[in-house]
């Protein structure tokens, strides 16, 4: 018990930046919301909730679920045998460690839904500046007056809805649980978490703000404009949910909070940048450096991501371009400063030499419990 406390310490030490991080986005945020003596603040506590449960417990269940299934099947004779030989006291630390970063990461994405809910009150002023900029990079058209026409298909709607929807979050945030807990590849780690607070703060937070803008389905309601996006309206109303509500009453409810100023789950319109493409394009960088099978399927959630963003009248092209492009790069500076880079500057700082078998654990790639 001792030993695997250590290493909980040892491995929450390794986080201290992101927790720093962490902390400095909460000042900010705060300092921000102050004047607006906190209204919205129900928003922040059902995402809060929700956070909790969704990393805290379900992901968690589901995970051990399918270990334990693999364990099963690798010993029916003892089908406890093959999990008990992986949780060894080094690799349970790293999972506590995991688990109290996912819990910092909790009040970091309420606050940052809290934030949110401020877009657009005063209005939308980006969207006919890059609806034209769409048209001039689509050879004249509207790409999601064009994409629609693709989508005839009831059952393929109805796919490509709970893909973009708890598909999305499903996959998201079971990366983000595999990287905090099930990793050992410290280094992919570490830009992982650290692409992750910048998609939200920079791109979702800074960008955000200073191009508000609601996107397609919105587009005649914040412009005045009721033709150009008509088609694509048209035909997204023409696909109602049926278990649930479909991209329409999505739709329709975003903007009766909007529109009501009033607090509710999923409050606040922003499409440029695409947060949604730049949460898939982080999970693909990362997952192509760990397998490349991994990172095939994760850039076709990507193209898939895109269309879909688009088809369903959410974005702008120019909304994904933007977000692959700035977290690609983001990604490749990282890779070129953190890392050895990073553990020079720990050593010039504690006065310690990083070791070889340290650079070698690390090169040798992503070390989880599905090993074996």
């Amino acid at each position: 018990m001792l030993t695997t406390a250590r290493r909980v310490r040892s491995g929450a030490a390794e986080d201290k930046a992101l927790y720093g991080l962490i902390g400095a986005y909460l000042v900010i945020a705060n300092a921000v919301l102050l004047p607006a003596r906190y209204y919205f603040a129900t928003v922040c506590l059902d995402y809060l909730y929700s956070l909790v449960f969704l990393d805290l417990v379900a992901l968690p269940s589901l995970i051990f679920i399918g270990l334990a299934c693999r364990s099963i099947l690798a010993d029916p004779a003892h089908p406890t045998a093959w999990l008990r030989t992986r949780l060894t006291r080094r690799r349970t630390g790293h999972l506590l460690a995991g688990f109290a970063l996912l819990l910092a990461l909790v009040p970091f994405m309420s606050t940052y839904t809290w934030l949110k809910s401020f877009i657009g009150l005063n209005g939308f002023h980006y969207d006919t500046a890059l609806a034209n900029l769409d048209r001039a990079l689509h050879f004249g058209v509207d790409p999601a007056n064009v994409m629609l026409g693709h989508l005839n298909s009831e059952a393929v709607w109805r796919v490509l809805t709970f893909f973009y929807g708890p598909g999305w979050m499903l996959w998201v945030n079971g990366v983000v649980f595999w990287m905090a807990c099930l990793t050992a590849n410290r280094d992919l780690r570490r830009r992982f978490f650290i692409g992750y607070l910048f998609a939200w703060a920079v791109l979702g937070g800074l960008i955000a703000w200073m191009f508000i803008s609601a996107g397609p389905a919105y587009f005649a309601e914040v412009t005045g404009d009721l033709q150009r996006f008509a088609p694509a309206v048209e035909a997204i109303r023409q696909h109602p949910g049926t278990v649930g509500m479909g991209v329409a009453e999505v739709q329709a409810y975003l903007w009766s909070l909007h529109v009501g100023q009033s607090g509710g789950f999923g409050m606040g319109i922003s499409a440029f940048p695409s947060l949604h493409l730049a949460m898939v394009t982080l999970c693909a960088l990362t997952l192509w450096e760990a397998s490349r099978c991994a990172g095939v399927l994760a850039w076709i959630i990507v193209a898939i991501t895109l269309f879909t963003s688009v088809a369903f009248g959410w974005h702008y092209a120019v909304d994904g371009y933007f977000s692959i492009g700035v977290m690609s790069l983001f990604h490749h500076v990282l890779r070129q400063f953190v890392g050895v880079r990073w553990r020079s500057l720990s050593a010039a700082i504690t006065g310690r030499r990083p070791t070889g078998n340290c650079l070698a654990r690390i090169d040798a790639g992503p070390a989880t419990l599905g090993e074996g």
